[in-house]
């Protein structure tokens, strides 16, 4: 055997290897509904394992249909554990949805960055992905470098590295659940200087690059019902702090913590948290939560929140007297206006003899006095002269 027959033993094994996942009813309405070179974008036949996803339900469920976005040196084939473990708790597996971005499996590339195709390719997967299944919601899993890059996606607006490229509204109506899986969130703790493409300052994991700055300035737009971190603290790939901050945190992501997985672990062996977290909403439990308490323990809790409502409401009675005055004039609404005029007339009459005394004993004695001086003078002279006048007739 030669060197060509070697070579040419290896391309055919290379190529039988190639392709993708999808399944033939998706492939068909992808090829009606989208031009042959987007399709090809999206199906990935280059990559070991491109794409996968799609095909008719075979029964009803209640689970809604879930988009993977890789991260860093994988591709759509890397998820071929979390779906084995899905299919196995009864998740349909033609609800599992995966297509690549970047350039697939490679070793110790660092020259990726979050740049605007990615971000592009990832968001119009979402989409087709709703279109497909006419679903009104999905749920959106991202891992490591392809957390920051899914949330981008479902931020829409424009893109940090190219601004003149809009990517559209923000698509948070449509999704149900957001779970970040070991995700580069707040950057990564091997980013401590900007090198290589994956730790440049614009679209980089680098502390505070733009692209981080632009993700994490919004708050609560990754889902309408809830968000999740699963990070771990044994991560030396992402790190569980970086920056001074916990790498994988983000606002309104509710975190679950795992100790000591490494990076790679954490992605693909919680698959049974992860579907806990998807199905949370519909089991009626928080089961994703390592801090959820019994039904007993939360019943006993609202047994005393209800006491103390209860205590709380006699205190606002005792201590003001508004909400009894509130109380009457809604029950007897007709005696709003007889109440007021009552004290009204009252203390009209009371005001007015009030006034009259204090203004006459002020004038009295100032007129008094003035009789009491001329009077005596005039009269003294009056009583002489009559005297006078009676005495003289009577003694001629």
């Amino acid at each position: 055997m030669n060197w060509i027959t070697v070579a040419v033993a290896f391309a055919v094994l290379d190529l039988s290897l190639c392709g993708h996942n999808i399944h033939p009813h998706f492939m068909e309405w992808m090829k009606k509904n989208y031009k042959p070179e987007e399709v090809k974008q999206f199906v990935r036949d280059e990559l070991i394992t491109g794409s996968f996803g799609g095909g008719p339900l075979k029964k009803e469920t209640h689970d809604r249909p879930v988009v993977f976005v890789h991260g860093l040196n994988n591709e759509a084939g890397s998820f071929w554990k979390i779906a084995r473990d899905f299919d196995a708790a009864g998740f349909p597996p033609q609800y599992l949805f995966a297509t690549t971005w970047g350039r697939g499996v490679e070793q110790m590339n660092l020259n990726v960055a979050m740049a605007c195709g990615h971000v592009r390719h990832i968001r119009r997967w979402i989409e087709l992905v709703l279109k497909y299944t006419g679903a009104n919601q999905i749920d959106v899993i991202g891992y490591s470098m392809g957390s920051p890059i899914a949330r981008k996606a479902i931020l829409g607006g424009k893109c940090v590295d190219e601004p003149s490229v809009e990517l559209g509204p923000s698509l948070q109506s449509r999704i149900h659940t957001y779970i970040s899986v070991a995700g580069a969130n707040q950057g990564s703790h091997l980013c401590m200087f900007p090198f290589f493409d994956i730790c440049n300052m614009k679209t980089g994991l680098t502390c505070n690059s733009k692209f981080l700055e632009d993700i994490n300035w919004f708050k609560n737009y990754e889902s309408t019902y809830k968000s999740f971190n699963l990070a771990s603290t044994g991560d030396f790939v992402v790190g569980y702090m970086a920056c001074g901050k916990k790498s994988s945190e983000f606002a309104g992501g509710h975190e679950y913590k795992v100790d000591g997985m490494n990076h790679e672990q954490t992605e693909f062996d919680t698959a049974a948290i992860q579907l806990n977290m998807l199905r949370e909403s519909t089991a009626g439990l928080s089961k994703s939560r390592p801090s959820a308490k019994s039904a007993e323990e939360k019943k006993k809790k609202n047994a005393f929140a209800d006491v103390k409502k209860y205590l709380n409401s006699k205190r606002r009675d005792t201590r003001h007297t508004e909400p009894k005055k509130a109380a009457v004039l809604k029950s007897a609404p007709a005696k709003k206006d007889v109440a007021p005029k009552k004290p009204i007339q009252k203390r009209a009459p009371k005001a007015s003899p009030k006034a009259a005394p204090k203004a006459t004993p002020k004038a009295a004695p100032k007129k008094s006095p003035a009789p009491k001086k001329t009077d005596p003078k005039k009269a003294a002279p009056q009583k002489k002269d009559l005297k006078k006048d009676v005495k003289q007739p009577a003694r001629g």
